[in-house]
């Protein structure tokens, strides 16, 4: 019934909705230069009214590997505005090897960048000692940066001191450690663990505050959301959460999270057009899933051709107890990767 509910609310809002035209438009300014800069950037509101093709495929390219897939798609998917590019979905268990194959190398060679080297090392150094729980708690309030210029070496250390004490002292209970009872509900899972990393890592790394709980989608149907992200009024981030054993609701969920993650990236294009600002470049939505101990963040952006795609930005498994210290130089990689990604689009709002 729900999903029955979401596929009538997306006819609603399908990329094809109309939305307010744009157009270059003359600022008086100085010099001819200036003038030529601000025609190719600044774009307001028209009465006519377009797509989203119309407004977005004057300016947009993607690589000849997202050509590839985007052609595929068309073949079998042709009524579908969104091309789910995540690892288990089934049109990437459909697509060819040699389509899929290059466009992954091409994501993972962009999203692997992000994380620098000194960054890599650092965490790989520390999560790599054999330590105590009293041990880990010096550790962690000995955690300094020795650049102060290095904005992502003190957001990392900052994350770390904020959230990893909850960790050392849900491991410390040894058998009554909460993270080793999988039967637990999934808001006390989130809360007490996923949400503050997210929190945290967005609010350091791109200035997106970042509220959780069972929060209103603000939608007709009513649906909550268990994460929300926000850049000023902007909506950016969406998180959905499960109680760990109930695979019917991941399914769901999934459904869910994209189909409102296409409705948000929709909210943001009408609101800056209403309001005569120019589309923000580049511009996408966050979203994540929790399953079990695991994340999943994803980031969708618009490919062309009327369609939406959906990548996994990386997925990490979450730790449960001392004997994995070493899994949270991948968690919060993970985490930080996708916070990065967020940052590119907070800047782009800001040129």
């Amino acid at each position: 019934m729900e999903e029955a509910m979401i596929n009538a609310k997306d006819q609603e809002t399908s990329p094809q909705i109309k939305l307010m035209a744009m157009k270059k438009t003359y600022i008086p300014v100085e010099s001819s230069e200036q003038k030529r800069e601000i025609e190719d950037d600044q774009m307001v509101a028209d009465p006519n009214e377009m797509s989203l093709q119309d407004i977005f495929e004057s300016e947009f390219h993607c690589s000849e590997n997202m050509m590839l897939i985007c052609e595929y798609h068309n073949k079998i998917c042709s009524n579908d505005s969104l091309i789910d590019l995540r690892p288990n979905s089934i049109f990437t268990k459909q697509l060819l090897s040699n389509i899929l194959v290059p466009y992954l190398e091409e994501l993972d060679n962009r999203i692997e960048s992000l994380i620098p080297s000194n960054i890599h090392n650092f965490l790989m150094k520390f999560f790599g000692q054999n330590l105590t729980g009293s041990d880990w708690n010096d550790k962690i309030d000995d955690l300094q940066c020795s650049d102060k210029n290095d904005h992502l070496m003190a957001s990392t250390i900052r994350i770390l001191r904020r959230t990893l004490p909850i960790f050392i002292m849900a491991f410390s209970q040894g058998p009554n450690n909460p993270l080793l009872n999988l039967t637990a509900l999934k808001r006390t899972h989130l809360n007490e663990f996923v949400h503050p990393c997210l929190q945290v890592s967005l609010w350091y790394i791109s200035s997106i505050n970042y509220e959780f709980g069972e929060i209103t989608t603000n939608n007709d149907l009513q649906e909550y959301a268990d994460g929300l992200g926000y850049l000023d009024k902007y909506r950016l981030v969406y998180m959905e959460g499960l109680r760990p054993n109930d695979k019917d609701e991941k399914v769901a969920d999934a459904s869910k999270l994209s189909k409102n993650l296409q409705n948000i990236f929709l909210s943001v294009v009408n609101d800056n057009v209403k309001c005569g600002r120019r589309i923000p470049k580049p511009l996408a939505i966050f979203g994540g899933q929790s399953f079990l101990t695991r994340i999943h963040l994803q980031f969708m952006d618009y490919c062309g051709g009327g369609k939406f795609r959906l990548n996994e930005v990386d997925n990490a498994n979450l730790p449960c107890d001392f004997t994995e210290m070493g899994d949270f130089v991948f968690f919060y990689e993970c985490i930080i990767k996708w916070a990065l990604l967020a940052r590119e689009v907070k800047e782009a709002f800001e040129v």
